[in-house]
């Protein structure tokens, strides 16, 4: 049962989602690791679980990549902040992943 919490979050979300797949990829972050994390696999990961988590409940594997891949990315976004676009790229794939993550609790309570 979607409580109404979770469904303003996942309106939320696809709305934010919608948006974010009209951006590409930054260019320069193909090849660049900050802190030594693949960004194009960041991408990858999150972009799953925030898919996933629209679609209905996480597993708990997809709970916990979800978590732990948006609390690496918080930790990486202020060192990449000579790239504006990839700032604002990564920050949006961000709020997503934190949003996901809202919704996913909202629905298991």
């Amino acid at each position: 049962m979607i409580t109404g919490v979770a469904e303003a979050r996942l309106d939320q979300l696809a709305r934010l989602w919608e948006e974010f797949m009209t951006l590409r990829f930054p260019p320069g972050f193909y090849q660049r690791e900050p802190q030594g994390s693949c960004m194009v696999m960041m991408d990858t990961t999150l972009a799953d679980c925030v898919a996933s988590a629209m679609d209905g409940p996480l597993d708990g594997r997809n709970r916990e990549l979800l978590q732990a891949r948006a609390a690496a990315l918080g930790e990486i976004l202020p060192s990449i902040r000579d790239d504006e676009y990839a700032t604002k790229y990564f920050a949006d794939l961000h709020g997503m992943a934190v949003l996901a993550t809202e919704l996913d609790h909202a629905r298991r309570e």
